[in-house]
């Protein structure tokens, strides 16, 4: 059953779950949501599994056509629509779901109850364009869902304010140690962990350029090797690269650290101008 009319895909719309793993060695990077505990909780006030297919948007100008009766859930970045974030209400048919001004953080997640049935490639259903795996949404594109109306779930559902999170003021984001992290000196590791960082506007879905202070990266090449997803690259220009969900899966830079995975979700909803800093895990 068709569920949601696209009627613009805004600054940016996909449909993501928690992505696909295991293709890393072929060059497919694992894709998914950016933030996926936003995505999760989408999920479970829609009354579906936390991995189940969702919309995400980045920033804003999205709107969708509701097509049938249906519970609704909103969480991650808080762009004016209907739904607030971090809530879940039931929609009828015609009402709009529209996000008009991005207000805090950069990617929204709608979950449909039921969740999206949309095809699976290698075992997941997130878009990664790039690759030409999934195809990009369009205005006039309608979205099917997979399961039942339960309309027993009425009124409106929420996310307990423990688990909200306001993107504006991100905690100390924890790192781990990089593969090349003793090729930084130590007068280079302190000053990355002292300084104040932020997202550059040069950013996107493969990657999260970062400005701050400018570093000193080590002389010398080395060879291409793996890439994680969190990685922290160190190019010759001295700003640091982390690798997000659509990211090469190797690169030749040496890496200082790699973001934990449960702090990447924090820097994926960082907008350029919020400023946070790192930890390191010990």
């Amino acid at each position: 059953m068709d569920a949601l009319e696209i009627l613009s895909t805004g600054a940016g719309m996909s449909v993501q779950d928690f992505g696909r793993h295991g293709w890393k060695r072929y060059g497919v990077p694992p894709s998914g949501a950016m933030d996926p505990h936003a995505a999760a909780w989408a999920n479970r006030l829609a009354g579906n599994r936390d991995d189940a297919p969702v919309l995400e948007l980045l920033l804003q100008g999205a709107g969708l056509l509701v097509l049938a009766a249906r519970r609704f859930a909103v969480a991650g970045a808080e762009a004016g629509a209907c739904i607030e974030a971090w809530h879940a209400r039931t929609l009828q048919p015609g009402d709009r779901l529209v996000f008009p001004r991005n207000q805090k953080g950069l990617w929204t997640y709608v979950a449909a109850e039921g969740g999206f049935d949309v095809e699976r490639v290698m075992g997941s259903a997130s878009t990664y364009p790039r690759g030409g795996i999934g195809r990009a949404l369009r205005a006039g594109d309608r979205l099917a869902v997979a399961g039942e109306a339960n309309f027993a779930k009425v009124g409106e559902g929420w996310v307990a304010w423990g688990e909200r999170r306001n993107y504006e003021d991100p905690p100390l984001l924890r790192i781990w140690k990089g593969p090349q992290w003793e090729w930084f000196d130590e007068m280079e590791r302190t000053g990355f962990f002292s300084a104040d960082w932020e997202v550059s506007n040069h950013s996107d879905r493969a990657g999260y350029r970062l400005e701050g202070a400018r570093m000193n990266p080590p002389e010398g090449e080395m060879r291409s090797e793996p890439v994680l997803v969190g990685s922290i690259q160190v190019p010759p220009n001295g700003l640091p690269i982390v690798t997000m969900r659509d990211g090469p899966t190797v690169g030749g830079y040496p890496k200082i650290g790699i973001v934990d995975e449960g702090s990447l979700s924090w820097l994926a909803q960082c907008r350029p101008g919020v400023r946070f800093r790192m930890a390191l895990i010990e």
